[in-house]
């Protein structure tokens, strides 16, 4: 069994609706979310400052987001869509909310990075460059 351990770098305050919210503890009630994904998704929810839908601050990586992230253990930058469940297609660059990379980048703004190791000590650092409702930048 994998588990979610706190690196150097903390998570920064998390922003989350309340819709996304209820639809994520809900598919958390519904799906084996026993493994490293579902902890962390626990731990998120109780540390998430709820905003409502009209949230007009900093996007944020939600349900729907667009998502620049830097992978900064191999310096890949991907560019993917956060979804639910169902809608998951690593083809069309849509990424599960409730996997480690969905999971680690839920509630974060631009500029802010999320470290974690599993139990095998392998490291994961991710950083978030950008966060829209249409896609950054195309792939290369």
């Amino acid at each position: 069994m994998t588990s979610v351990k706190a690196r150097a770098v903390r998570k920064p305050r998390l922003l989350m609706t309340s819709q996304d919210m209820e639809t994520i503890e809900s598919l958390m009630g519904r799906a084996s979310c026993s493994g490293a994904a579902g902890r962390l998704l626990e731990e998120e929810l109780s540390q998430a400052v709820l905003v409502n839908e009209s949230f007009s601050g900093r996007p944020f990586c939600r349900i729907g987001s667009w998502v620049t992230y830097e992978d900064l253990g191999s310096r890949q930058v991907r560019n993917i869509k956060l979804v639910l469940p169902v809608d998951a297609d690593i083809d069309k660059r849509q990424v599960s909310v409730l996997s480690l990379v969905g999971a680690s980048l839920l509630g974060l703004v631009a500029d802010t990075e999320f470290a974690w190791s599993d139990d095998n000590g392998r490291p994961h650092r991710l950083k978030v460059l950008h966060v829209g409702a249409e896609p950054h930048a195309p792939l290369e």
